[in-house]
């Protein structure tokens, strides 16, 4: 990992966020910190962001620092560049591939020079909450001085494998931070607040009105008890308040009970939804049907109810990202 010794070496990330920010339009801002081997080792500073394309396609735009000053001899790396990646945030863990081109200024003892770096590798993710991911890239680098061409650089190129660790905020609404109108974020001002269904029928009424109890209790990652809930703690929660047991995991939760079609109409109080922190990625978020196009779920605000109608905003951000349904109790 790289040694944070010398702070003018961070300076090119603390200037540029605020462009990057406005970039990502609301999506995710990563930071990776790593090193560059094969006779470089150049510490890795990179700050990037993070946006859905088509897909399973992601992309995004961000800043690239490597310095290495091996014997006082300081050689670099400094630019702006972008990213493509495929396969990411598919599922809560998983891996992807990337490919990238940053333009900048290669720097020596004795020269500067305008300079393109090449890379081309993967990486994996683990994202415990839509709003938070960490992993770790490796990826292949040339550093194209001149430039000329990855297909003809230059003999003196510096090339080689860089391996980093990585954290991102942001890109998707699992979790309910982020993205228009994420759980974090109230409904819009002429739609009142979601309230509790009037009546609430079905073989799973009791459990649901466990779940609807809990309103209002403060989100933890990794809560399961009345002082405080993550998305699957408050479903496990409130059916092992009647004696069914569920995996703890989101991701396990989806494959409890039985398949339920992901359309309003085939749902009944009781089922839990599966939601993704992108549309058509894997489950990272889970929440439980109440009845009248609501469903009651733990968000970074809270126990609280959203609705699935495409008119309210809210609604319609989860409704995207809603990938399917389990019925535990017919």
């Amino acid at each position: 990992m790289p040694r944070l010794t010398e702070p003018w070496r961070l300076a090119p990330l603390l200037v540029l966020p605020v462009t990057l920010a406005a970039q990502a339009g609301g999506r995710g801002l990563e930071l990776h910190l790593g090193r560059w081997y094969n006779g470089n080792r150049a510490d890795v500073y990179e700050f990037r962001t993070t946006s859905p394309m088509r897909g399973t396609f992601t992309h995004g735009f961000g800043a690239s620092v490597l310095v290495n000053d091996s014997l006082g001899r300081r050689r670099a790396f400094y630019g702006l560049g972008y990213e493509i990646q495929a396969g990411r945030g598919r599922t809560t863990l998983g891996p992807y591939a990337l490919a990238g081109l940053a333009l900048g200024l290669s720097t020596d003892p004795g020269t500067q020079d305008l300079a393109a770096q090449w890379s081309v590798g993967g990486g994996v993710e683990w994202r415990p909450l839509a709003w938070l991911a960490v992993g770790t890239e490796v990826r292949y680098r040339l550093e194209d001085r001149g430039p000329r061409g990855f297909w003809n650089p230059r003999n003196d190129a510096r090339k080689g494998v860089s391996a980093v660790l990585g954290v991102s905020f942001g890109g998707g609404g699992g979790g309910g931070a982020g993205g228009r109108g994420g759980g974090g974020y109230g409904v819009p001002p002429e739609l009142p607040p979601p309230t509790p269904p009037t009546t609430i029928s079905g073989n799973a009424a009791d459990v649901v009105q466990t779940a609807i109890e809990s309103l209002g209790t403060p989100y933890i990652w990794g809560g399961t008890a009345d002082n405080g809930f993550d998305c699957s703690g408050l479903i496990q929660y409130a059916y092992g308040q009647h004696g069914i047991r569920l995996p703890r995991m989101s991701r396990d939760q989806a494959h409890a009970g039985a398949e339920v079609p992901p359309v309003v109409d085939a749902l009944r109080p009781g089922d839990i939804l599966l939601l993704s922190a992108r549309p058509g990625a894997g489950v990272t978020h889970v929440g439980m049907y109440v009845g009248e196009l609501k469903f009651i779920h733990s968000s970074n605000r809270g126990v609280k109810l959203s609705r699935l109608d495409p008119q309210d905003p809210e609604g319609a951000y989860w409704l995207d990202r809603w990938v399917g349904a389990r019925r535990i109790i017919p």
